[in-house]
């Protein structure tokens, strides 16, 4: 069930331009990793899990309705495979085409026969200083939920082992709480993500307040770029999970509607902290600048009194270099001591008054 299309980096962002609406086609990197489909199936009493490695000869288990049916695609690029799964659940083509496409902002849709939510899974590489974006995405309608996961790797274990150890209110619940609790896993890790960024602007912090020189202002810079890079992803995720708190849809129980509204009011946090840390960072901008300034300032300060020192001593040793036959002060037995006491005196003088003036 693979595809073996080859794309260019040019033309991934745009190979959906023209196709008419509902045509799946995966716009992110190809692949040469296998698609993995992780099944679970549970009540409140029972749990059994399958894992195919494979992608190929998946088993689609019959409906049931007492039980929550949870398949887990990790890996996109198999379009055959995500057209075999959706079209037993009675997908919409809009909602496939969004979950194979990596693009896609964070929405809320409902259909027909589910809900669909579309979201960004970040995580934070310190020897970088990048933020990475997998594009996630959400199905769910009556006693299944479709998860898909742009890479192999499980984001969802944490919740998948809640599962299966029979902790919380998963698996006394419908389909539409296994899917909040997704939602709500995802929106728990951006915390993470801004703590170890906000470390990071701390150590920057601490490094232009001690020693300016030690900075690399270009982290400054990216770490900028790395929180609008989350402000993107987080802000229309928002606005989806706004939608999926108000909806009046049968399939959406009222207790889940008010754990979804508390995921909302994280996701406000997580923006609320996200503008601060871009107003430190531009403060620490401006800090770096001044600091920057401030060491020059000190260095023109140094060499101006450096100067100011010199200008009579070399006004008096030009003087007295001339090359006039009568200078008086020539014939003077002790005249070449009496300079030396008044450049020396002058100097010493003009450093009083450096120190009077609190210029040095």
């Amino acid at each position: 069930m693979s595809n073996n299309k080859v794309r260019t980096p040019q033309n991934r962002r745009k190979r959906n331009i023209g196709l008419p609406p509902g045509s799946a086609h995966y716009t992110g990197t190809d692949s040469e990793n296998k698609v993995i489909v992780n099944y679970l199936e549970y009540d409140i009493d029972d749990i059994k899990s399958e894992l195919n490695k494979s992608g190929r000869d998946i088993i689609l288990h019959p409906f049931n309705e007492n039980r929550i049916q949870w398949y887990d695609i990790r890996g996109l690029h198999d379009e055959n495979l995500i057209k075999l799964i959706s079209a037993k659940f009675k997908m919409h083509p809009l909602a496939v085409e969004d979950a194979v496409d990596v693009y896609q902002r964070p929405s809320y849709n409902e259909f027909e026969h589910g809900h669909f939510i579309s979201l960004k899974q970040l995580s934070y590489d310190q020897s970088s200083l990048t933020v990475k974006r997998q594009a996630l995405s959400i199905y769910f309608g009556k006693a299944f939920v479709i998860t898909f996961q742009q890479d192999n790797d499980d984001v969802f274990k944490t919740v998948r082992h809640r599962l299966e150890a029979g902790k919380g209110r998963i698996r006394g619940s419908k389909a539409d709480y296994l899917a909040y609790a997704l939602v709500d896993y995802v929106v728990d890790s951006y915390y993470s993500v801004m703590d170890t960024i906000e470390e990071e602007i701390e150590e920057l912090e601490e490094i232009v307040s001690n020693d300016v020189d030690k900075m690399d202002k270009s982290k400054i810079y990216t770490l900028k770029k790395q929180m609008l890079k989350i402000r993107r992803s987080v802000a229309p995720l928002r606005e989806a999970i706004n939608l999926f708190s108000r909806s009046d849809s049968d399939l959406i129980d009222q207790h889940t509607i008010t754990y979804v509204r508390d995921v909302y009011d994280h996701t406000i946090q997580i923006i609320d902290g996200v503008d601060a840390q871009r107003d430190v960072l531009s403060g620490l901008q401006d800090l770096y600048i001044s600091e920057i300034s401030l060491k020059m300032n000190k260095i023109m300060q140094f060499l101006t009194i450096i100067t100011a020192v010199f200008v009579p001593l070399s006004f008096l040793t030009g003087l007295y270099g001339m090359n006039f036959e009568y200078i008086p002060e020539l014939k003077y037995h002790n005249g070449y001591f009496m300079l030396w006491g008044g450049m020396i005196a002058m100097v010493i003088g003009m450093f009083i008054y450096f120190k009077h003036k609190r210029w040095l």
